[in-house]
Order: C-alpha cells, then structure tokens, then sequence
C-alpha cells in the first residue's frame, strides 16, 4: 500500500520530469495539475514543478490563491497548495535536491523558521491531493493548523484511512502538537472520490434520549464524554443534562431541527445568547452584545482552529456538518475556495468552502458525505 502521508513538499526531479513532460504536452500537465482543485480555482491557478536542483519551473502563471504539480509518477499524487506557503515549499525542495529527508528534512525546516529563513505553513491554509487508485484516499483536502492539539481544538485524532476507502471516512487530526499538524479531509461522494458510502440512513427522529440526540454530530470518539446541555425558553438558565469529562459541549436538537456541538470554551457565549434571547433581544443586538463581551474578556471566544459540529434532520438542508473556525482568515491566506457546495452537498457530494471570509466570523465549512447522518 502507497502510503497516505502528508508530505511537506513535492517530489518531483531531473529525470521524471523529463520524463513526464515527454509523455505530456504542457497543456497536458497544467489540466493534470488542476484536477485536485475546486472548479473555480482550476483556470486561474499557477501550475509549476521542480528541476534536479531544485528550481522551480513554471508551466503556467497563475493569478489566483493556488499553485499546482502534475502528478509525482512515484507516488500517483497530484498536489496543489496555498500560494501563502510558495516559499516554505521551494525551500522544501531546495533541501531534497540536496538528498535531505525524512526526520532530517523535518528538522532542517525547524531550524529554517527558527533562523527567519522561512515562516510556519499558514494556520487554515489548505491543500489539495488527488491519487487515481482505489488503494489511497482519491481525493484528499488537507488543513494545516501548526502547533494544534485535538483538546485545544475539539479534533478528533482516530484515523478515518480504511472509513476513506469505503467512502464513508470524516475528518481527522494528524501530527498533533508539531509544526506540521493538520487535518486531513477526505472528500467523499463526487466522481473523483473513493466508491462506496453507506446505503441506508440513520432515523434521527426515532432517538428519544436527549443524550444520545445532541452527540450525535460528534466523532464516536468524543460521544461519550461530552456534556450536554439545554436551555430553559423563558429564563435562558442552563440545564445540564450530562456533566462530560472532554471538551465538548453539546445541544439537543433545537426547534429549528439542528443539533450542534462546540468546544466547551464556546459555553459562556452559548449561555449569554440563550439569556438575551428569553429576555426578548432581536438576533442583530445578541450579536454584537456578544462580540464586545468577547473583546472585552468577559467571556471565552472559540480557539482558532476549533471545531463545531452541526446536525440537521431533513434532507432540504445540509444535514452533517463540521466547521472549522477561522476568524478573519481570507482565500489569499488561506487557498480556499468561496464558492457555494450548499446545492452539491444536498446532493452528497459536497467539498468544503470558506465564509464570511475576513471577518471575525470567517470559518470553512465541511459537509460530510457517505456517512448514515448524511444527505
């Protein structure tokens, strides 16, 4: 089996580039390169690869917030990134022309951001890999959250790689703590993603433990442990309903039809909202009563980097959601797309996009496909 690790660079040099572009026309290439990205990412993306020393050597100048490499014919992996990272990755392949990896590379790269030679990869940056064969995950969008540990965040660590496979797998957080952590996402449901996904759906409504209802939007790994909560309509107190011993929180479906999880830190904002909400506030005011009691200390703001879950019943909405929180992060940042997946994701093969991108609200949205919560 390939392996499904996240490389810090492309491995692309001398002779199978030679090679490549022999068998390919350049045009050949730049459509090869592209196919990782979002549809609406593809036209204007850079698209480049490395030469024997190093180099990079451009095929196509983009205009856009993504650089592409035609497919490694020693691993099968089409790659694009950030153009925010560009640097870090010339570096990177500075140092394997040099015959430098592994745990050496690794620590060339430290050393590298230590001496101002080169920056971390950008926290919420994205990156994109495609892979051809049913032996890895196909298509595979990869966020990088330096430094991150799964409590701090509410990430889930259990590796999704064989739930990939059978297309049912959910995101997951790799190399917690270290410069290179990330989460991998795999993208199931569209025709460039593993086959397979469950069949059959889970009948929400027929759950009647509230318990067991408001966990539902979480990993199993976190169901367990988690507190849930409600929230009196007329007075907004809290009711705890289970004391949890992780780090998150959660709400039994609501009126509305969601039921959604947070990290516990995201539990003062949750109780000011349901207190100014009983007292009668309108939406807009609530919002920016929040959003000064936040800058003001008064209560906890969700971490960046952290994840919320969300779950809708019906099929006219987005029902599994997950969101990463990525306050003022924007595309040119970041790599990500802002177009709209609400109508492909209604249709199960939905890839992930940003929102309210350079506010403090901004956050990329995840609907999870093939799973039996999912449209």
């Amino acid at each position: 089996m390939k392996s499904f690790s996240c490389s810090m660079a492309l491995m692309i040099f001398g002779s199978t580039i030679a090679m490549s572009v022999a068998a390919q026309s350049v045009d050949e290439l730049i459509a090869e390169a592209v196919r990782p990205l979002p549809e609406d990412l593809r036209a204007e993306a850079t698209v480049y690869t490395y030469d024997a020393a190093g180099d990079r050597v451009v095929l196509r100048q983009g205009t856009n917030q993504v650089e592409c490499v035609p497919k490694n014919p020693d691993t099968g992996f089409i790659r694009c990134n950030a153009t925010s990272n560009a640097a870090r990755m010339d570096y990177t392949a500075k140092l394997r022309a040099q015959g430098i990896s592994g745990a050496e590379l690794n620590e060339a790269l430290v050393e590298a951001v230590n001496g101002g030679i080169i920056d971390d990869m950008v926290f919420g940056s994205i990156r994109y890999r495609l892979y051809d064969d049913d032996d890895n995950i196909k298509l595979l969008w990869i966020v990088q959250v330096p430094y991150a540990m799964p409590g701090d965040l509410g990430m889930p660590t259990e590796n999704q790689f064989q739930n990939s496979l059978a297309g049912q797998g959910t995101p997951w957080l790799m190399q917690q703590g270290t410069a290179n952590a990330h989460v991998m996402i795999p993208i199931n449901g569209t025709g460039s993603s593993n086959t397979g996904g469950m069949t059959t759906r889970m009948n929400t409504m027929a759950i009647m433990d509230l318990v067991e209802q408001a966990t539902l939007p979480l990993p199993e790994e976190f169901r367990a442990q988690a507190t849930v909560v409600r929230y009196d309509e007329e007075t907004g107190a809290r009711q705890v309903l289970r004391q949890g011993s992780n780090m998150m929180e959660c709400q039994p479906r609501a009126a509305t039809g969601f039921t959604r999880c947070y990290h516990q830190i995201v539990g003062g904002e949750q109780d000011m909202r349901a207190r100014l909400q009983a007292e009668g506030m309108s939406d807009d005011n609530i919002q920016t009563a929040v959003a000064e009691a936040i800058s003001s200390g008064d209560i906890g703001a969700a971490p960046l980097g952290s994840m919320m879950y969300r779950l809708y019943e019906q099929d006219d909405r987005l029902k599994l959601l997950w969101v990463i929180r990525l306050p003022s992060a924007t595309p040119d940042q970041t790599g990500m797309s802002l177009g709209s997946q609400r109508d492909n994701s209604l249709a199960g093969r939905g890839r992930p996009w940003m929102m309210r991108a350079g506010s403090p609200a901004a956050h990329l949205m995840i609907p999870i496909n093939g799973t039996e919560l999912s449209n």
